[in-house]
């Protein structure tokens, strides 16, 4: 446990019955918990109902609330604060990038709305948006751009290849980066200035091994971005395969930049029918790890290798969910249902009042339904406000020795997120899932769920 400044004084009970009051709809109730208990309050916009917290120490939502704003004013903490956000508008993920954007709009606009509606007029929040088109080097641009204009807290970037060229600039300027979306085990690092409300690749190669063997598959062709997303994940995953008892072909990596996979794919084609050879078809599968570029992969098999779509297709979180792969107007449909291309996503957030809430509300705003990426977003927007407040002053120094404590006993639309000592969300499961056509229609189906707990995948009926 970080040491408490002085602005953090007013305690886990203020901030956390300031982030179970948010208002995103009245007469609404919400849990939360600590260390120490579990405390439920109403949220209404005038609800004054007392609740009991940790030693018995009694407060109520309305005192506490008039507290965190008496303390923000006593630090100094007035006007606008700028919550920076570093995500993809023209690159590969652009699709979910532009989706970040609409998700950390929201957030901001939601925030103030609070604010306002409990009377506190000092301070209000703003975010100003930087395209990293996905490229490593344009992200460090980027941040640098922000820590120009002041920014100190920015929600991104999307992935671990950005993450990882700007984190020792943010670890040496002292600016948080809370990524709704990175994942490389390399990047897990304890009292760092990069906090992720997912989990790290360590718990998501466990998922993906034991969906593997459950699936009777015996022997894997591994195709995997030479990134520290890819290879970090892969090599996970072949240790863990291959200690539930699989057997793994030579890794096949191919360069980010990649366009043309005819030299990946001929390997991988060669690796296949030796696996085939020894466990035969139906005990072999292709894991891909990797992001939309999968998609042109899928192609130019079915161009050049179609014997390489005879087998079903593992993805990861880089594809999962994607729709990049069910577009009906693109070529990889098809091809994308007829491999299935199982990939294993973060567990979604049970239905809470708070999840329909926001989802409503995103749907509102983009006119389709937000990611799962999205909701962490929003929710890594409102950490990151909440972390200002309990800080009392704009401050990266300050707000990355409080977030810990604000995430772990922090509510959202996408659940709890309690964090590791490494400043990722704890593991709780993933959701699997595979593209299917039905009616004409392609979309990605839920195929089944992995525990993390018990190291246990179930499927759906009739799945995978």
């Amino acid at each position: 446990m970080k040491k408490r400044t002085a602005a953090y004084d007013i305690g886990v009970i203020a901030i956390a019955l300031l982030i179970v009051g948010l208002i995103i709809g009245a007469g609404v109730t919400y849990a939360f918990t600590s260390s120490k208990s579990t405390t439920t309050v109403t949220n209404t916009a005038t609800s004054t109902s007392t609740t009991t917290v940790g030693a018995g120490s009694t407060v109520t939502a309305t005192s506490t609330i008039t507290s965190i704003i008496t303390q923000s004013e006593g630090s100094g903490l007035t006007g606008t604060v700028t919550i920076g956000d570093l995500t993809d508008l023209s690159g590969e993920l652009q699709a979910i990038g532009s989706q970040q954007k609409i998700a950390v709009g929201l957030a901001i606009n939601d925030i103030n709305s609070y604010l306002s509606s409990v009377g506190d007029t000092n301070v209000k929040f703003a975010t100003v948006t930087e395209d990293t088109a996905l490229n490593p080097a344009t992200a460090l641009t980027d941040l640098q751009t922000l820590n120009a204009q002041g920014v100190q807290v920015v929600v991104g970037p999307l992935t671990s290849g950005e993450a990882s060229n700007i984190l020792q600039y943010a670890d040496s300027n002292h600016i948080v980066l809370i990524s709704p979306s990175s994942t490389a085990i390399s990047l897990a690092i304890p009292n760092d200035y990069l906090f992720r409300l997912v989990p790290n690749d360590a718990a998501q190669s466990f998922a993906i091994a034991r969906a593997l063997a459950s699936d009777n598959v015996k022997d894997i062709v591994i195709i995997n971005q030479q990134s520290v997303y890819g290879t970090g994940l892969a090599n996970a995953t072949m240790i863990r395969f291959e200690a539930l008892g699989g057997h793994v072909q030579p890794e096949i990596q191919y360069s980010s930049t990649a366009t043309d996979f005819t030299p990946t794919l001929t390997t991988a084609q060669t690796e296949y029918q030796s696996a085939v050879s020894t466990y035969g078809a139906a005990n072999v599968a292709i894991l891909a790890i990797g992001y939309q570029e999968v998609g042109q992969m899928l192609i130019q098999a079915k161009s050049s290798f179609p014997n390489l779509l005879s087998s079903i297709w593992y993805g990861s979180d880089g594809e999962s969910d994607n729709t990049d792969f069910t577009n009906s107007t693109s070529a990889v449909a098809p091809i994308s249902t007829q491999v299935k291309l199982i990939s294993t996503i973060g567990q979604a957030p049970v239905a809470t009042a708070k999840t329909t809430a926001f989802i409503a509300e995103f749907n509102a705003s983009a006119g389709t339904a937000p990611n799962s990426y999205a909701i962490n977003a929003y929710d890594a927007t409102w950490v990151a406000a909440l972390s200002v407040l309990a800080a009392g002053q704009n401050s990266g120094q300050a707000i990355q020795k409080v977030l810990p404590s604000i995430a772990n006993n922090y509510f959202g639309a996408s659940g709890w997120t309690q964090l590791q000592a490494s400043g990722d969300e704890s593991p709780v499961g993933y959701d699997i899932y595979e593209v299917q056509t039905t009616g004409g229609v392609t979309q990605w189906v839920l195929a089944g769920t992995y525990s993390s707990g018990t190291d246990t995948v179930t499927w759906q009926p009739g799945m995978p």
